[in-house]
């Protein structure tokens, strides 16, 4: 089925005998493809069936493909530097091995792709460098994919998250949509209303004291200042 053997069985066939079988091939289907072939083969005799059959890869339950089954925000090393991380953990359910991507994005990361390539019926989990503060809630979105970034065909998952390291992450469900990954023009940001940081916050540069951000500090000074002054 689509070039990955999906049925073997043996069987002894007596003259002028038929044998009749019926052979689920959905699970076989790869979901990259709109052309699928269907080859039946027995010892010196095959036979070819071809058909089109377009596959939303990320909203079927009937064909095993891949997805995200977890995501969780720490706090890491890249590099052997310190740095916020998510920890996400892909699943292949099915027979065949996808070329995958992923792309994760935050309120603070523009887009980190990495390429992982879970095996058949396995998992595997990616550390995924994150660009906003550590200790930080982080909020973001993981894409999940084959082919281009920019397109629906191809999209197998995605998942909106929302996290501290050490306080659980929480996950959800959504609807793939396409974007424009990090090295294109007017590329996609993620945003989210609930969990950006204030106007304080982006003038600090994510600095603080005493978890205060510094423009506060600074604004508190300069109005001490000015009290002093007016009352000299």
């Amino acid at each position: 089925m689509d070039d990955t053997d999906f049925h073997d069985e043996s069987f002894d066939i007596g003259p002028g005998q038929q044998i009749h079988r019926e052979i689920n091939i959905t699970k076989g289907l790869d979901i990259v493809k709109n052309n699928h072939t269907t080859t039946v083969s027995t010892y010196g005799n095959y036979t070819t069936y071809n058909f089109t059959e377009k596959i939303n890869a990320s909203a079927t339950d009937e064909i095993p493909t891949p997805y995200i089954a977890n995501v969780t925000v720490a706090d890491g090393t890249i590099d052997g530097e310190p740095s916020a991380v998510a920890y996400v953990t892909l699943v292949n359910p099915s027979m065949r091995r996808y070329p995958t991507k992923l792309f994760v994005h935050t309120i603070g990361t523009d887009g980190s792709f990495y390429a992982p390539t879970p095996l058949p019926n396995n998992s595997t989990t990616i550390k995924v460098e994150l660009l906003d503060k550590r200790g930080a809630k982080i909020a973001g979105e993981a894409r999940l994919y084959t082919g281009n970034l920019t397109k629906k065909q191809g999209g197998l998952d995605q998942v909106g998250f929302v996290g501290k390291a050490g306080e659980g992450t929480q996950q959800w469900n959504e609807s793939f949509q396409p974007a424009r990954p990090t090295w294109m023009n007017d590329h996609y940001q993620y945003e989210n209303d609930t969990y950006s940081q204030s106007f304080g916050e982006k003038l600090s540069g994510d600095r603080e004291i005493g978890g205060v951000p510094v423009v506060y500090l600074g604004l508190v000074v300069l109005v001490g200042l000015l009290f002093v002054r007016r009352w000299r």
